[in-house]
This record gives C-alpha cells, structure tokens and sequence, in this order.
C-alpha cells in the first residue's frame, strides 16, 4: 500500500479545511475518535512507556483534547496497544506522527470523528494535550476520512 498520497495531495477537503479553520480560532479544542457518541466522559489514558516496554495507564480518567485539529484527525485513525503509535512536537510546534503500517493500513477504508469542543471546558494545557475531568457535549462533529490525516506521517514496519 502506497501512503504517499497522503504528502501528495493537492485538494483539501472540506471537513480538514473546517477544522483548520477553527482550530485559527483558538476557541476550540479537538478531540478525535473511531466513533461517533452524543458525549465525551472521562477515560483512563495510557500509553507505551519507553522504560518498561508495556502499555500503562497515565495519570487519573479524563477527557483528552488538543489545541491542534490535526492530533484529533491522527488519532480517529491510529490507535491501539499491539502497534506503535505516538505523536509529538518540536521546540517549533512543528507536530511528529508515527505509526505501524498496519495501523495506516486499517485506517484507509475507515470512516472518524473529530470532536469541537470548548476550550473553556479544559485545563491542564501541556504539550499537545488538555483535560477535563467532566464529561463534555461536542460544539460540532466532523466526519473524517483517511485523507484528512496529516501528511507527513512517519510509516514504520517494525
């Protein structure tokens, strides 16, 4: 499977260029998910520690959110345990995707959701993420498909 269309586009569509645009706003945050819900609670964040090798929960349930439309698109698409999958951000804001080929693979006939949510509703603004310990109604959900993720995604195999 070929992932350079995605660095090769030329035409944006119109739900990714609806988030850009209010993600400029910088009154929203972004949340993205596999699946559409009328609400978003509180979940149990984890991740892969570097350290031990295993996934492992991260801190107390929250809503996670970003300031950034594209972290929310990313994470509609890939996610889960069994592959790597992370993402970052330079001392430039310049934002860092990475993910397993099997996870872009499984991504690319799949349908995602990104959630515009007040930014008013969050705290705890570091890095890419901000929280919520209460649950949040979404301002708009935006369908996204596998075109709309980033560009410049980092496919690794191992």
């Amino acid at each position: 499977m070929n992932f350079d269309t995605l660095e090769n586009r030329e035409q944006i569509s119109a739900a990714r260029e609806r988030l850009l645009s209010l993600e400029k706003e910088e009154k929203y945050v972004f949340h993205g998910s596999p699946v559409r819900v009328d609400a978003l609670e509180p979940r149990q964040a984890g991740g892969h520690d570097e350290e031990t090798g295993h996934y492992e929960d991260d801190g107390t349930p929250a809503v996670f959110a970003s300031t950034y439309a594209d972290c929310a698109i990313f994470m509609a698409f890939i996610r889960g345990r069994e592959y790597e999958n992370k993402m970052g951000i330079d001392d430039f804001n310049q934002l860092h995707f990475v993910a397993h080929r099997v996870l872009m693979e499984g991504a690319k006939d799949k349908i995602g959701y990104v959630y515009v949510l007040d930014k008013n509703d969050f705290g705890d603004f570091r890095g890419l993420d901000c929280t919520s310990k209460k649950p949040v109604h979404p301002r708009e959900v935006i369908e996204v498909t596998f075109g709309d993720l980033p560009k410049d995604i980092k496919v690794i195999e191992t």
